[in-house]
Order: structure tokens, then C-alpha cells, then sequence
């Protein structure tokens, strides 16, 4: 069985320890019998120095993994910057069509006790998913 993977790499001293790192996962897994889809595999370099390193795509299993500037891990969007803005706004997009179906609703006279029950079942969800991490004032 193939399965999807992420990773995530810390903090590099130099890029060729990044590749090892990377070797010595890919020997990891191929020892416990995990196969890799590499071609659903992403690599994303965070760099926040001014003179940003530029990262070749790394190849596994003579498959070369595609680079992206942003990637969605468990329902956040994370971007090379760690800014929000493209989180925020997709939030923001999911949430202004569901305020339309209850908007709906409001028109058909529904009991404003049910309209609040809905809000909460789902569009504070989508407000409050992990918003710790990109508005940490809400503690």
C-alpha cells in the first residue's frame, strides 16, 4: 500500500545535510516496508533570512519532488513566508457562502434560535479551526 507522507525539515546547517536527511528517511521507510507516493510528495523551503538559499527539488526513488510555495496540512494553508493572508482568505471565502445559505434562511422567517444553531454547527468552526497559530491574541 502506498501512502502519502509529510515532512518537515527543522532547520538546515548546510544543504547537504538536508539531502541526508532526506536519503537516510527514504532508507528508513524503504527498511520498515513504506512506500512513498513521491508523486504526491511536496517540498516547500521556509526561509525567513534575507539572503535566502536557493533549494534544488531533491529526487526519490529517481522521482523528482515537485517545490511549492504553499502547501495545506491538515486543513491550514502554510506558506513559504508563514503568513496567513492565504489561509485567512480561503476562511474567508468558505465562510462568506455558508453566511449566504443562512441569509437564505433569514428571509424564509426560520427561528433565529435555529439560525444560531446553525452559525455554530458551521461557520464557527471554520472561524475557530486552529486560529491559535495565526491570531495568537485569542488566548
Amino acid at each position: 500500500m502506498i501512502q502519502p507522507c509529510s515532512l518537515f525539515w527543522v532547520i538546515f546547517a548546510s544543504y547537504q545535510s538536508y539531502l541526508f536527511s532526506v536519503v537516510r528517511f527514504s532508507s528508513w521507510c524503504s527498511n520498515n516496508f513504506l512506500h512513498r507516493n513521491v508523486s504526491k510528495t511536496k517540498q516547500m523551503c521556509i526561509d525567513i533570512r534575507r539572503n535566502r538559499t536557493v533549494i534544488r527539488p531533491i529526487v526519490i526513488n529517481g522521482e523528482p519532488v515537485e517545490q511549492v510555495d504553499s502547501f495545506n496540512y491538515l486543513g491550514v494553508m502554510l506558506d513559504e513566508k508563514l503568513s496567513f493572508t492565504e489561509h485567512v482568505t480561503a476562511v474567508q471565502k468558505k465562510s462568506h457562502q455558508r453566511l449566504h445559505v443562512l441569509r437564505k434562511l433569514r428571509a424564509f422567517y426560520v427561528d433565529p434560535l435555529l439560525l444560531l444553531r446553525l452559525y455554530r454547527s458551521i461557520i464557527e468552526p471554520l472561524l475557530t479551526y486552529c486560529s491559535i497559530c495565526y491570531y495568537p491574541t485569542l488566548l
